[in-house]
């Protein structure tokens, strides 16, 4: 894999399904850390924002647990974790920053 830029810092929020457990959801956020680290990213921060309410439904839910993670990563990275966001059913949304540019 080509590098453009060593690395960049990232925010991703990530919002899973009400139906989640406590215990599933701190398994799945570790599990998405280590995914993270495994693919090079460095300085993980994970910060669990609790159950909140949308202002929307999405997905059919009117809740949901919000989870924020920063991590330090190369650009290449960001599309390798975002699929397995994208598949995974217990994510509702999820939205990834690159927090230099704000």
């Amino acid at each position: 894999m080509k590098i453009l830029k060593e690395n960049n810092s990232y925010e991703t929020r990530v919002v899973f399904s009400p139906k989640v457990s406590e215990e599933e959801l701190k398994y799945y956020t570790l599990d998405y850390a280590r995914q993270l680290y495994r693919l090079g990213a460095k300085h993980i921060s994970i910060v669990s924002r609790g159950q909140c309410d949308f202002v929307y439904t999405i997905k059919s839910f009117k809740t949901g647990h919000f989870i924020e993670m920063g991590f330090l990563a190369s650009p290449q990275v960001l599309p390798i974790y975002e699929n397995k966001l994208r598949l995974d059913q217990n994510v509702l949304s999820h939205l990834i920053l690159n927090t230099e540019k704000i």
